[in-house]
C-alpha cells in the first residue's frame, strides 16, 4: 500500500486539539488509500511550500509521488465548483453563486512550480527542467465535469466526482498522467535511474515531517515551530497557580498566544472566564476562532450572565451596563461617551450584572486607562469582595492611547514577567522594528529559527503627491499578487488615517482587487477572499499578515507616532512597505532604505 504522511489526518488548532480537515478533502484521501492500495507510492497531504525570501504560502492538499517517475500535485475543491464562460470558475452554493478571479487549477501548478523551484535549490539541478515528472491536475469529489466546456488548458486536469467515487478508475487516470508526461518528456529518466526516489528521501519527507510539526497561531498566517512555542507554554502553565499575573513582552512575542492559554487552562479547570480587548477586530478575530457568539453594545446582560466563557471589548461592556440610560453622552465618538459610562460599568460588575467571572484576562491592555482597569478589578471581584483571578498582557511600546502608569500596573498586579524573543516576524522585520527607537527595544531579538525574510522598504513621495503615492501602491501589490503568487488575503493595507483622509479615498479597486474593511472582507465569506483589505493602524491592533503596506505616513500627528508606527510595521510577518511622505516628522526614524518591485 502506498505511504501516506501523516498517518492520520491532523490539522492543528491554536488550543492544541486535533480536528479533521475538510469532508472533500477526507473524501479524497479515502479514494487514494484505496486506488494506490498494492502500488509502492507516497502521498503527502497539506505540504506547505514556501520559496526561500519570498512571501506568501502554498498548500499542496496532496502530492502523489511515484519514486520511479515524479509527482503529481492535486488540488481539491468542494461544492458544485466548474467553469462557464460568462462565470469563469465559480461554485453555487446555497442558491449563489461564488466567482473566483483565480482557478484551482492556476492554484495547483503555481503551487507545484514552488516546490520544483525549491527541489531545484536543494538539489542543486535545472527547475526548468527537473529530472523527475511533474504537472498537477484538480479533484473534484462533489461536482461533475464535461472536459470539452473547459479552457483547453484544464482539459483533462479535472478528477470529477465520477472519478473521486471510483478507486480504479483514479488509479487508471492517475496512472494515465504518468504516462503522458513520460511520453511527452522522453528526456527524463524513468525507473531505476530516476532522481524522485532520492528527492522523496532527502528533500520531500523530511519537509513533510516538520510540516507536521507545525502549528496555527493566533492569526491565520503565522507559523512557528511548536518547539519555539514550548517555552512560552511553559511560563503559562508554570503561572497558572498565579492568581493575579501581569506579562510584558515585545512586538510579536506571543502575548495573545499566551492569553488564550491562559483561556484554555482556566477553561479546563471549570472557571468561568472573561478575555477582555481594546478594538473590535482583534475581539472578533478571538470570538470567531474560539467559535463563541459574539457579545456586543446590543447584547442582553442575561446573554452574557448564561455564558461560561466571554470574549468581549470593554466598551461593549459598559454599553450594556449603562443600558436604558437617557442621561448620558450620546455620541460614541466623543471622549466622555465611555467616560460617562465606565463608573456604572464598575457599579453593576460588582452588583452582579453578568454573574461571577472567576478568572478575567487582559490582552492589548497597554490602552486601557485607569478608570478601566477599575472595571476589570470589578468584574474580577467575587461576591465575597475579595480580590479576583486577572491576567494582565501589555507592550508598552505599543501604546496608542491613554494608558495607566507602571507604578499603577505594579500596585495593582505586581511585577511583570517580560517576553522578549519575536515569534512573529521574519528575521529582517525584526531588526527593522529595533531601528525605529533603538533604545526602547534594545531586548527585542528573533528566535534562532526565524527566516531571513524580505528587506524592508522605505519608499518617500513628495506631501501632496498622491499620485506617486497611488502609483507605488499599485507597483507593490501588482508585484505581490502577480510575481510573487501572494493571495490577496494576505496583504493587508494599513495607514494612520481613516480611508476618507488617504489616498484610497474615493479609489475601489488597485489591479482589478477590490479594497475592503475587515468586516466587509469577512462578510463575503471564506472563500471569497480576493479582495484587499484596509484598516487604520488602530483598528488592525493585535492582529497580524503576511504582507503589510502601509501608506500615507505624513506630518507630526499623534497617529504618526513611534507607538503608532511601531504598532502597524509589527503586523508583518513576512514583508512590509512603508510609503512615507516628504513631510513625515513623527518620533520613529524611517529613513529610506530598499526599492519598490
Amino acid at each position: 500500500m502506498a505511504d501516506f504522511y501523516p498517518r492520520e489526518i491532523e490539522q492543528p488548532r491554536v488550543d492544541g486539539d486535533e480536528r479533521l480537515g475538510n469532508e472533500s478533502e477526507r473524501t479524497v484521501r479515502r479514494q487514494l488509500e484505496a486506488a494506490l492500495h498494492d502500488l509502492p507510492w507516497v502521498v503527502i497531504q497539506n505540504l506547505v511550500v514556501q520559496e526561500s525570501d519570498r512571501v506568501g504560502m502554498r498548500e499542496i492538499d496532496f502530492l502523489v509521488i511515484d519514486p520511479t517517475r515524479g509527482m503529481i500535485v492535486i488540488e481539491v475543491k468542494g461544492g458544485l465548483y466548474g467553469y462557464s464562460r460568462e462565470l469563469g470558475w465559480h461554485r453555487k452554493s446555497g442558491g449563489g453563486v461564488e466567482q473566483f478571479r483565480t482557478g484551482a487549477l492556476q492554484q495547483a501548478t503555481s503551487a507545484m512550480h514552488i516546490l520544483v523551484r525549491t527541489v531545484a535549490t536543494r538539489r542543486l539541478h535545472d527547475s526548468v527542467h527537473p529530472p523527475y515528472l511533474h504537472s498537477a491536475c484538480v479533484a473534484l469529489p462533489d461536482a461533475m465535469i464535461v472536459q470539452d466546456t473547459l479552457p483547453l488548458e484544464a482539459q483533462g486536469r479535472m478528477l470529477d466526482s465520477r472519478a473521486c467515487a471510483d478507486p480504479t478508475r483514479l488509479h487508471a487516470l492517475l496512472e494515465d498522467y504518468f504516462a503522458a508526461l513520460a511520453q511527452r518528456y522522453t528526456e527524463v529518466p524513468c525507473g531505476e535511474d530516476s532522481e524522485m526516489r532520492a528527492i522523496l528521501d532527502e528533500v520531500l519527507l523530511p519537509e513533510a515531517q516538520a510540516r507536521r510539526a507545525i502549528r496555527t497561531e493566533i492569526s491565520n498566517s503565522v507559523l512557528v515551530e511548536r518547539d519555539t512555542l514550548r517555552p512560552l507554554r511553559s511560563i503559562v502553565e508554570t503561572a497558572q497557580e498565579i492568581d493575579r499575573i501581569r506579562v510584558r513582552g515585545f512586538p510579536g512575542t506571543g502575548k495573545t498566544f499566551a492569553a488564550l492559554e491562559r483561556l484554555h487552562l482556566d477553561r479546563a479547570q471549570d472557571r468561568r472566564t472573561l478575555l477582555l480587548a481594546f478594538n473590535i477586530p482583534l475581539v472578533a478575530s478571538l470570538t470567531a476562532r474560539l467559535r463563541l457568539p459574539a457579545v456586543r453594545s446590543t447584547t442582553p446582560a442575561a446573554e452574557v450572565r448564561a455564558s461560561s466563557c466571554v470574549v468581549a471589548r470593554i466598551f461593549a461592556l459598559a454599553d450594556i451596563a449603562a443600558a436604558g440610560r437617557t442621561d448620558l453622552p450620546s455620541d460614541p465618538t466623543q471622549d466622555d461617551y465611555f467616560r460617562a459610562r465606565l463608573p456604572i460599568l464598575v457599579e453593576q460588575a460588582r452588583a452582579g450584572l453578568f454573574g461571577r467571572f472567576d478568572s478575567v484576562i487582559v490582552d492589548e491592555g497597554q490602552d486601557f486607562s485607569s478608570a478601566m482597569l477599575d472595571a476589570v478589578d470589578a468584574l474580577a471581584c467575587h461576591t465575597s469582595g475579595t480580590l479576583g483571578r486577572i491576567a494582565f498582557f501589555h507592550d508598552p511600546n505599543q501604546r496608542i492611547y491613554q494608558t495607566a502608569s507602571e507604578d499603577e500596573l505594579v500596585r495593582r498586579y505586581g511585577q511583570p514577567h517580560v517576553l522578549r524573543e519575536n515569534l512573529r516576524n521574519s528575521r529582517a522585520i525584526c531588526e527593522f522594528l529595533g531601528t525605529l527607537a533603538p533604545e526602547r527595544l534594545r531586548g527585542l531579538r528573533p528566535p534562532p529559527s526565524a527566516r531571513d525574510g524580505q528587506p524592508v522598504v522605505v519608499f518617500e513621495f513628495e506631501a501632496g503627491n498622491n499620485a506617486a503615492q497611488l502609483e507605488a501602491l499599485t507597483r507593490i501589490v501588482r508585484h505581490l499578487v502577480e510575481a510573487e503568487g501572494v493571495r490577496s488575503a494576505d496583504i493587508a493595507l494599513l495607514s494612520p488615517f481613516r480611508r476618507d483622509r488617504t489616498v484610497l479615498a474615493g479609489v475601489e479597486e488597485i489591479r482589478g482587487l477590490p479594497i475592503l474593511s475587515l468586516e466587509e472582507a469577512a462578510r463575503r465569506g471564506r472563500e471569497a477572499d480576493e479582495c484587499l483589505r484596509h484598516e487604520t493602524l488602530h483598528r488592525f491592533k493585535g492582529l497580524e499578515t503576511p504582507v503589510v503596506i502601509l501608506h500615507d505616513v505624513r506630518g507630526s500627528a499623534e497617529n504618526v507616532s513611534y507607538e503608532a508606527i511601531l504598532t502597524a510595521c509589527s503586523r508583518a510577518q513576512h514583508a512590509l512597505y512603508v510609503l512615507r511622505a516628504t513631510d513625515y516628522a513623527g518620533s520613529a526614524l524611517l529613513p529610506v532604505q530598499g526599492t519598490l518591485p
